[in-house]
């Protein structure tokens, strides 16, 4: 994985000689075919590697996210900033990401390759889903429509994703709370409180309401917006 972030050639089989790999790893090169029959197989058992969902603590964070999250927590905001910021940290320092965003990007029309990768995406989006759930229990929130737990976990792991690449290559003019206010807005937007008939308001209702209410300031209209949250109020997840 070293080898693979630190090259700037394309092809693995040219990245990832049996010599190269022997090398990094501080053994002769003999070694190598005591694991391995041929640089073949090697390649093989690498994208298997990298593509296991077990293998990652990322993958396997997104499992247990609820078990992070404190019971009853008396400032749901600051949690959700600090997971964020936990778990974005762990994603930029994981070789096995950066691992497998490089065989998205070259070797993506390798149909193993790139069955794998949606298979690993599959399965932590349903862990992200579930773990979300677990939150959305202990905190008494639920999904806002139109989202459901299964859509606010792509949204959430294909933002990580994002801002990774993005804040990789550029994060100069980004400040530092950049990733827990983008995080903590659209936890905001897209859950509400289970069971409160003052907050049934659909994302769609609550954005109209917003915007209409901008456009009568000064007119003195002070209706509450749908939803009954004062809008300096914590987010509810």
């Amino acid at each position: 994985m070293g080898l693979l972030a630190e090259s700037n050639r394309g092809d693995l089989s040219r990245v990832l000689t049996t010599g190269a790999v022997a090398e990094k790893a501080g053994l002769h090169r003999q070694t190598f075919y005591l694991y391995w029959g041929t640089q073949a197989e090697y390649l093989d058992d690498f994208v298997e590697f990298v593509t296991d969902p077990s293998v990652s603590s990322q993958s396997e964070r997104l499992e247990n996210l609820a078990e992070r999250m404190p019971h009853g927590a008396d400032d749901p905001a600051a949690e959700v900033r600090e997971r964020t910021t936990e778990t974005f940290s762990h994603w930029v320092d994981d070789p096995v990401y950066v691992s497998r965003m490089v065989l998205w990007a070259l070797h993506g029309a390798d149909g193993d390759v790139a069955e794998r990768l949606r298979q690993l995406y599959r399965t932590n989006d349903e862990n992200t889903a579930a773990g979300y759930k677990q939150i959305g229990d202990q905190w008494g929130v639920e999904p806002r429509p139109p989202f459901t737990y299964e859509s606010i976990a792509l949204l959430f792991n294909a933002l990580r994703d994002g801002l990774l690449l993005h804040l990789t290559i550029d994060g100069s003019a980004v400040p530092p709370s950049f990733v827990e206010d983008v995080n903590l807005a659209l936890t905001w937007a897209v859950t509400r409180r289970r069971g409160d008939p003052a907050d049934q308001a659909t994302l769609d209702e609550r954005f109209r309401h917003r915007v209409e209410g901008a456009g009568r300031e000064g007119e003195g209209d002070d209706e509450p917006e749908p939803g009954g949250a004062a809008d300096d109020e914590p987010p509810a997840a």
